[in-house]
C-alpha cells in the first residue's frame, strides 16, 4: 500500500519519499491503516461460506439455528440451511441430510421392487407403539419401568402419555406421545418413506445427541403426506475429522432400492 500511495504523489522533489522525512513517515502510517482495511475486506469474502465464516453466531441467528454442539457440527448445520433451496425429490432430501452431517443416513423409497412396484410392509420395520399412562420420576417410560422392581417405591409423578420408540414419526411434531398404529391396508404403504444405512434395512449410525435434530430436519424437508420410518443406531458423539461438501456426493446413492 505504501507503493500505491507513492504513485499518487506529484512528481516533484518536494514530494519525494525515498528518504526519511516527515512526509514518508506520514505515508507509511496511511499505508499501514490501508493495509488493515484491505485485509479486512478480503476476509469478508470468507464469511460467505459456512466452513470459513468468522460470524458463525450471526449466521445462526439469521437462519434461526441453535448455537449448540461442536463447532464443526454447527458449521455443518449452517451449511445445510445455506444449501437448502427447496424441493422434495429423493436426491434433494438426501443431499440436504449429508450436507447437515448425517452422512450415514440414506433415503429409500416405499417400494421393495418394481416395476410392477411392490410396496414395502412398514410393519416389518417398526414396533407397535405402547399407549397408556405411568407415574414415576423418570423422564422416560423406561426409567419408570426400571424403578418398578419388586419392592421399589415410585414417587408420585403427573400422568404422561406412554409411548415407546416405534421406529417412525409422523409429520406433526416431536412431542412424547404414541403415533397411530401402522395401517394394515397395503394401499397406504406407499405413504411411508424410509431412512436407514446405505443398504436397506441396515441401521444408520447417528450421533445420539443429534437424533432430535435429524427428526426435525426430516419433518421439515420431507413431503407432508409421508410417514417417516427411521432405522438408526444411536452412537456416542465423536469429534468429526473435518468439514467439507464431498460427503454430500450422490454418486453411490441407493435411491429407489
Amino acid at each position: 500500500m505504501f507503493t500505491t500511495f507513492q504513485h499518487l504523489l506529484p512528481r516533484a522533489l518536494a514530494w519525494r519519499t525515498t528518504i526519511a522525512t516527515n512526509l514518508r513517515r506520514y505515508i507509511e502510517g496511511l499505508a499501514a491503516f490501508a493495509a488493515d482495511v484491505r485485509t479486512f475486506i478480503d476476509l469478508v469474502y470468507l464469511d460467505l461460506f459456512p466452513p470459513s465464516t468468522r460470524e458463525l453466531d450471526a449466521w445462526e441467528f439469521q437462519f434461526a439455528l441453535p448455537s449448540t454442539g461442536l463447532e464443526v457440527v454447527r458449521r455443518l448445520r449452517l451449511a445445510a440451511a445455506w444449501r437448502a433451496q427447496g424441493g422434495q425429490s429423493p436426491d434433494y432430501i438426501q443431499t440436504v441430510l449429508h450436507v447437515a452431517g448425517f452422512t450415514e443416513v440414506f433415503i429409500h423409497e416405499w417400494w421393495v421392487s418394481g416395476p410392477p412396484y411392490v410396496a414395502r410392509d412398514p410393519r416389518l420395520h417398526t414396533t407397535v407403539p405402547l399407549v397408556g399412562t405411568y407415574q414415576c420420576e423418570g423422564s422416560t417410560p423406561w426409567e419408570c419401568f426400571d424403578d418398578a422392581a419388586p419392592g421399589a417405591e415410585l414417587a408420585p409423578h403427573c400422568d404422561v402419555s406412554l409411548a415407546n420408540d416405534p421406529g417412525y414419526i409422523v409429520n406433526l411434531d416431536l412431542t412424547r406421545r404414541a403415533p397411530p398404529p401402522v395401517p394394515d391396508d397395503p394401499a397406504r404403504w406407499p405413504y411411508f418413506l424410509y431412512f436407514s444405512g446405505f443398504t436397506f434395512p441396515d441401521p444408520a449410525e447417528v450421533d445420539e445427541t443429534r437424533i432430535d435434530e435429524l427428526k426435525e430436519l426430516l419433518l421439515k424437508i420431507c413431503p407432508t403426506q409421508q410417514w417417516i420410518v427411521l432405522l438408526i443406531d444411536p452412537v456416542p458423539p465423536i469429534e468429526l475429522a473435518g468439514f467439507g461438501y464431498g460427503s454430500a456426493s450422490m454418486g453411490s446413492s441407493p435411491l429407489g432400492v
